[in-house]
């Protein structure tokens, strides 16, 4: 029992982290949410004061260690013994400055992946694992540094990691839209916002070395991320694909108070899952000449707009390659809970593999593939 204890203490970050993740998979607001513009800078906002008081007690360790080795220089000099006063004062406090050190320390690694399991929720919710491997990756890395790096840079670099994907996701709910441009402007807010929190520890307590590889990779690391965005491996994030599938027929129904969508799903063969480790399959069988309907939902937050385009494609078995077939576009408004709506439709279709790619800016949103039989 007391080595049961033992291993959840050694590895209670990690615990916690998972704990929270499934916590906050529920119950953390939709982007859409009054509340949700509260969470995410409070969190960061903690997590940093947090750095800052450790930063004030490593300085204050540092002013005590010197203080001590003048002592002992000067004692030296007049050829003297230390006291045993300034010994045990030294010895005493030391040892109160180091514990506090470390268990802020243990603090901050505690709501470092609690952050982690924020930014990680919202990206979970945005899009899919396959979608967004990279930045999947390198939250999942960071959580696992979180749980076996214990230091002070290492923590840090953390939390610029945090801080960045944050920035990502919520400069284009500031601007209210989603396209290139934010996404570059959201770099450069990272960049800038990250080598000011260098700054500010530096002015309290950081050596030469831990300013270096801050800086640097507070600049490098953003751009890292741009150079994956322009490889198509970022999606637009905060943009997320909900409802959508392939139709025998889809049309506006204006009868109603509100407006509603008509889905008929006749030879339709639906394989719906509550998670998908790879992209959907569909069977669609009788189609004829008469062709079929993509329907699609883009969930986005209140008054972020873009430009949404239907990519229609068609598997050439012989070169092994995706053919573009036909682009619908439109445009879609946030803030509504169940998503801007739209869809699209094309006729003549052949048998073989297609897929419709929900792009927003040229950034994929989400997929869905058809088997036509």
């Amino acid at each position: 029992m007391i080595k049961f204890i033992k291993a959840l203490i050694k590895h209670f970050k990690t615990i916690s982290f998972i704990f929270g993740f499934s916590i906050d998979l529920f119950f953390l607001p939709k982007v859409t949410s009054p509340l949700y513009i509260w969470v995410g800078p409070f969190d960061i906002a903690l997590v940093f004061v947090l750095i800052l008081i450790r930063q004030i007690i490593r300085k204050a360790l540092k002013k005590r260690d010197k203080k001590y080795k003048e002592e002992v220089k000067l004692a030296e000099q007049k050829g003297t013994e230390v006291s045993r006063e300034t010994i045990n004062e030294k010895t005493s406090a030391h040892k109160l400055f180091e514990r506090m050190n470390n268990w802020v320390t243990y603090i901050v690694s505690f709501f470092l992946g609690t952050l982690l399991s924020h930014v990680l929720v919202y990206y979970f919710r945005s899009s899919d694992i396959l979608q967004m491997w990279p930045i999947f990756a390198i939250i999942i890395l960071a959580i696992l540094a979180n749980e076996f790096l214990f230091g002070v840079v290492p923590d840090i670099l953390l939390f610029f990691i945090a801080t960045t994907f944050f920035v990502i996701f919520n400069v284009p709910i500031f601007l209210n839209k989603v396209n290139s441009n934010t996404f570059l402007i959201s770099i450069l807010v990272s960049v800038i916002f990250t080598s000011i929190m260098t700054v500010i520890l530096q002015r309290i307590y950081l050596s030469g070395k831990e300013f270096i590889l801050l800086i640097l990779f507070s600049c490098i690391f953003p751009f890292v991320l741009l150079r994956l965005y322009y490889i198509n491996y970022i999606p637009a994030v905060p943009l997320a694909l909900g409802d959508s599938g392939f139709y025998s027929y889809v049309s506006k129904d204006n009868t109603s108070n509100k407006t509603d969508y008509i889905r008929q799903s006749n030879g339709l063969v639906e394989n719906k899952k509550f998670f998908y480790l790879k992209d959907d399959y569909y069977n669609f069988t009788n189609i004829k000449d008469n062709g079929f309907y993509f329907f699609s939902s883009i969930i986005s937050p209140a008054n972020v707009t873009a430009e949404i385009t239907h990519v229609w494609e068609k598997y050439d078995y012989n070169k092994k390659v995706w053919v573009e077939y036909n682009r619908i576009h439109y445009s879609v408004s946030g803030g509504r809970d169940d998503g801007y709506r739209g869809y699209s439709f094309i006729q003549n279709i052949s048998e073989g593999e297609w897929r419709v790619r929900v792009l927003a800016d040229d950034r994929l949103v989400g997929l869905k593939k058809i088997t036509v039989k």
